[in-house]
């Protein structure tokens, strides 16, 4: 069986591929209305169906947990609707969670279905690794930035005072992966996002990915339907490719866009554009690339030119540079000890670097001050 494989059903479009996760491979179903049409395929890959918990966080529609509901009895499952209790992405929640597979009498025999966001599936991820050694896990994820990160780099669980802390593989069986579900808007924030997620995560790769985003970059933001999933799916393999590598400084690449984006985001909080800081975190690593003679002028003007195809604006805010290179600083402090930064050697080679600081402080400023 090929990687990727598509079919079209009446008006149901359908693509499947397996992606390679650090200790085993997730099976993803990307389609055009698939919600509804994925069961009978879970109960083919996991066998003689058992109990099923159907977990929705709260604001879910109702009518997509009634479409899922319906299709696991129809296959043959025992369904158990249940409510992702709230709260963050922590301990506590992914405790209450474990609790309720507890209540619901879920084994290692059945099936887990959490339909939700980032928080949601993150802490999806990390009970089901764990709850009886391992139960199945399928992912709906109902945005497209979720869908192309969570399922491959769940969002770290956080302890008291130490956001992001607890680091977990993505344990995920199954993603189901419904673009109908999404907003496919080119103009909002939600899809934009996931593009700046695509870009970041093709130049992490190869260079054959970042082409391959390149050459649809006119359709993505035209809102092709077929080649935002397409793309969606290409990016979620990607992911896994760069986190699976057996080279640790592959995995580390992952981090590209990040050191700036994050620290952008602690001072400037929730009210940024996610794909407007990350996009940022891009260009600045790779002029920082630049400076250091690793990375061409061309190559720099390619990524530039990328982006803006994509729609992917810049930070709007002023701010103090001192303050920035701190918060640079403190981010990457809180995991490790020492100050790197995911830097391009060329269109789909990232690596960790070491930045004297008098470049960093120079670099910074220079954002700073084109606000």
């Amino acid at each position: 069986m090929s990687d990727q494989t598509a079919e079209a059903v009446g008006e149901l479009h359908r693509m499947r591929q397996w992606v390679a996760l650090r200790s085993a491979s997730m099976d993803v179903r990307g389609g055009i209305g698939l919600s509804g049409h994925v069961a009978k395929d879970l109960r083919t890959a996991i066998g003689k169906p058992h109990a099923c918990a159907l977990v929705g966080e709260a604001g879910v529609s109702a009518d997509l947990l009634e479409t899922y509901r319906r299709d696991l009895l129809d296959a043959g499952f025992e369904v158990r609707p249940l409510e992702m209790p709230p709260g963050g992405c922590d301990l506590m929640r992914a405790q209450a969670f474990a609790e309720l597979l507890l209540g619901a009498r879920i084994t290692a025999d059945d099936l887990v279905v959490a339909i939700g966001g980032e928080q949601t599936l993150s802490c999806a991820s990390f009970a089901c690794m764990l709850w009886c050694g391992g139960v199945s896990l399928v992912e709906v994820p109902t945005t497209a930035p979720v869908a192309v990160a969570a399922s491959v780099t769940p969002r770290p669980l956080d302890v008291p005072g130490a956001p992001g802390m607890l680091r977990h593989d993505g344990g995920a069986r199954f993603s189901i992966v419904d673009v109908n579900l999404f907003d496919l808007d080119p103009a909002h924030e939600e899809l934009r996002h996931a593009f700046a997620l695509m870009a970041a995560t093709a130049a992490c790769d190869s260079n054959k990915a970042f082409e391959r985003l390149w050459d649809s970059a006119d359709d993505l933001v035209a809102g092709d339907e077929q080649v935002i999933l397409r793309q969606l799916l290409d990016a979620v393999k990607s992911r896994g490719r760069v986190v699976a590598s057996t080279s640790a400084a592959t995995r580390q690449s992952i981090a590209y866009g990040q050191e700036l984006a994050g620290a952008l985001r602690s001072l400037l909080g929730d009210g940024a554009p996610a794909s407007a800081l990350l996009a940022d975190g891009l260009r600045f690593s790779a002029r920082l690339a630049v400076a250091l003679e690793q990375l061409s002028v061309d190559d720099m003007f390619t990524q530039d030119e990328l982006l803006e195809r994509l729609g992917l604006g810049t930070t709007e805010a002023t701010v103090d540079p001192e303050a920035l290179v701190a918060a640079m600083r403190t981010e990457r402090f809180r995991s490790t000890n020492r100050f790197m930064v995911a830097t391009p050697r060329a269109l789909g080679r990232v690596r960790l670097s070491v930045v004297p600081d008098d470049l960093l402080e120079e670099h910074v400023a220079a954002w700073c001050a084109s606000r």
